[in-house]
């Protein structure tokens, strides 16, 4: 029965009725105290509802009144009016995103700006350990066509501060295994009544946004027992099949659909960062070098993917990833074909996706894709080369050898790739493509602290450390293990604050690697690195000019040369290395952010502006494949304040911070942007924190124009004064 206007519930006085809400009746009413018109909900006929409706209520009260967000409906009482209880929130006048569908699917960008309020009013909750678990268009209200606010936190579960605390949910006041929220938009795990967590909520929002994009839900069926099916096993139609959708913002949505939690943004803010590239696309569009496939005529590229493995214990990771990047290495000798960085084609470990779509977002014309299984000796290396245009099969093969032949398959393989992309290849291309060999143990611990070089974290680099003295023990003429000792040793001098021991170790390894193998680039490389940080700069130029003339298309050779040279003074020359290594990686967003500071300190601002937004734009695609990325988020968010984003540079900075704050790149590079921000004292605390531990290249620092509002300041020269 609906009240009568002029009735009161407590001090509210109804003024008209709404409608029927969810789990009851909406009105319109006045509060006096606040001389305003509210929202009031009220659970109907209470005395006939189950006891799980009243606490479905309950917990919607207590939900939305602990969030404060301008995306979420705000509550401002709960209570009870002849023992039925109500709940006032604010008073909204629009309509829901299910109504407004009813008009047809909306443009992308609109899309985008909607889907972000969204996802930032759910961070909020999430933050509070609240997750929705019924996002639909529903409960997704439109104050203006684009301004919306988040309803109905009736299904809100209270996730766990510690898996040992039982978790709240609806099914406790219920049948065991009941579904609770609604099947068109709920996660797989949330379906099957098993634990769900916040990742269920960016399921929910993938689906929400792949319905304002093409108009339909991707998984509503006829009936629900088909619908909850779909959302179990069906993949929805791709968005080309419907309608005309920017591929990275598809490619997201997709994301958000992922069956397997695990393989889904793992949070609200991974979710918000990407979102925010797919804006920063559709406002600024450009041909991103790494976003589709080549044209008709262009060189041949390739990315390779990292193996799986098959091995019966599934123990051989390190192998799997170490003989695709002995490829990788391998292949940059090859002149006119480019190479996929590590870094990007091996986003795509385990993953689901179609290796054309994985080519098509690497900007490459062929994918390299295998398995390894090892065991007993034996070793079962199976691959197969994709054409991304029509996705035939350019190659395959399976190689079944003793574990001892695994250099000869890999020989075999990158011949045969490069052959098969390029041409004929000269007897002098083909020696470049032959690696360094040793027997199979000593390589087995050489690629598990190659594998643990990369994962850069102190912890890791000391037991990289440890895996390259121990493959030198069972091989002393094994030269890439020494390299790789050196750059292990290098980078803890460099990022850790080492002592003078690991600079001594570095340059003893790197110099047994160079006696060894003088035609190897990574060895001069390596050798050049040791000798910069050892301030010989006119020393380690010759070792990188000489790791580029034997391999010209070597990234880390160029790219730390040009460090180097900015170090040294020489900005001008780290301008054009940094430009090569650009090229070289059309993907590493690194070169065009330095280059673009180098360019500044030349005064050649119109140049730097270019190469940093370019820098933005490839550090924005990296962390669409990888939103955890604490390097592309650091570094490229002293890019975004160099291009007057100040508040998206903050929220890159804060992520990078909350990521990984033991990162002397990260905490450098956070203090820049504060200092650039105008945020003196707390570019000092950070600088403080970094120098305090030894961090900190005094060279770079001195001519670095991030720190120039700095200068001035007595507490920053006394802090300079600290480094070596």
């Amino acid at each position: 029965m609906e009240l009568a206007p002029g009735a009161q519930l407590g001090p509210y006085v109804i003024q008209e009725y709404i409608a029927s809400g969810g789990m009851g009746e909406v009105y319109r009413a006045r509060d006096p105290r606040l001389a305003r018109d509210v929202a009031l909900k009220l659970l109907s006929a209470v005395g006939d509802a189950p006891a799980e409706l009243v606490l479905r209520f309950q917990r919607e009260a207590r939900a939305a009144a602990a969030l404060s967000h301008p995306n979420i409906l705000t509550v401002f009482d709960m209570g009870t009016h002849s023992g039925k209880p109500f709940l006032v929130t604010e008073l909204l006048e629009g309509r829901t995103l299910r109504e407004r569908l009813k008009d047809g699917p909306l443009g992308p960008p609109l899309v985008v700006r909607l889907a972000l309020q969204v996802a930032r009013g759910v961070a909020a909750a999430h933050t509070l350990r609240i997750v929705h678990r019924d996002l639909k268009p529903e409960n997704l209200f439109l104050v203006r066509e684009d301004t919306l606010k988040i309803l109905d936190f009736g299904l809100a579960k209270l996730r766990p501060s510690a898996p040992a605390e039982p978790e709240t949910t609806t099914q406790d006041a219920s049948a065991p295994g009941r579904l609770i929220g609604t099947p068109a938009y709920m996660a797989p795990e949330q379906v099957r009544a098993e634990p769900t967590d916040a990742r269920a909520d960016l399921f929910a929002i993938g689906a929400v946004v792949y319905e304002m994009l093409s108009g339909r839900s991707p998984f509503r069926r006829a009936s629900g027992a088909e619908t909850i099916a779909a959302v179990l096993r069906e993949t929805p139609p791709p968005f080309d099949s419907v309608r005309v959708v920017p591929a990275s913002l598809g490619r997201l949505v997709f994301h958000c659909l992922e069956k397997d939690a695990g393989e889904r943004f793992q949070t609200a803010t991974d979710l918000i960062f990407a979102l925010e590239t797919a804006q920063a696309e559709l406002e600024s569009p450009v041909t991103a070098a790494a976003g589709a496939a080549p044209g008709p005529g262009e060189p041949p590229s390739i990315a390779v993917l990292p193996f799986a493995d098959m091995s019966p214990a599934r123990d051989q990771d390190h192998l799997c990833e170490g003989i695709a990047e002995e490829l990788i290495n391998a292949l940059t000798h090859i002149d006119g074909l480019r190479v996929a960085a590590r870094s990007s084609s091996f986003q795509f470990r385990g993953s689901a996706v179609d290796i054309r779509a994985v080519g098509v977002r690497l900007g490459v014309s062929a994918v390299l894709e295998g398995s390894v299984r090892l065991a007993r000796g034996r070793l079962r290396v199976t691959v197969q080369l994709i054409d991304v245009n029509d996705g035939y099969h350019r190659w395959s093969q399976r190689f079944d050898r003793s574990a001892e032949d695994v250099f000869a398959i890999q020989d075999e393989i990158a011949e045969r790739v490069a052959t098969a992309l390029r041409g004929v290849l000269s007897a002098s291309e083909k020696q470049a493509l032959r690696r360094p060999e040793t027997a199979m143990e000593a390589y087995d611990y050489f690629l598990r602290g190659l594998q643990l070089l990369h994962r850069f974290e102190r912890k890791n680099m000391e037991m990289a450390r440890g895996m390259f003295e121990r493959a030198i023990e069972l091989d002393p003429g094994y030269a890439p293990a020494h390299a790789g000792l050196a750059d292990a040793h290098s980078w803890f001098y460099e990022w850790w604050g080492g002592s003078q021991a690991d600079a001594r170790a570095a340059d003893e390894a790197s110099r047994r690697a160079l006696a060894l193998a003088p035609g190897l680039a990574e060895a001069h490389a390596s050798r050049g690195f040791v000798l910069s940080i050892q301030r010989r700069y006119s020393e380690a130029a010759s070792e990188f000019e000489e790791a580029i003339r034997l391999n010209p298309r070597s990234f880390d050779a160029h790219y730390y040369f040009a460090r180097t040279c900015f170090a040294w003074g020489r900005i001008e020359q780290s301008v054009e290395l940094f430009r090569r290594a650009s090229e070289v990686r059309p993907e590493d967003y690194q070169g065009p952010i330095l280059m673009a500071q180098s360019l500044w300190v030349l005064g050649r601002h119109a140049e730097a502006r270019e190469a940093n937004r370019e820098g933005i734009r490839r550090a924005e695609r990296q962390l669409e494949l990888n939103p955890g990325d604490v390097r592309a988020l650091s570094l490229g968010a002293n890019a975004l304040n160099l291009d007057g984003q100040q508040e998206r540079a903050l929220r890159w900075s804060e992520k990078a911070l909350g990521l990984n704050s033991d990162d002397q790149s990260v905490l450098i590079n956070a203090a820049c942007v504060r200092a650039r921000a105008g945020l003196k004292e707390e570019a000092l605390r950070l600088l403080e924190e970094c120098f305090s531990r030894g961090w900190g290249k005094r060279d770079w620092i001195e001519r670095d124009p991030d720190y120039d509002s700095l200068r001035d300041d007595p507490r920053f020269k006394a802090l300079l004064a600290r480094l070596r």
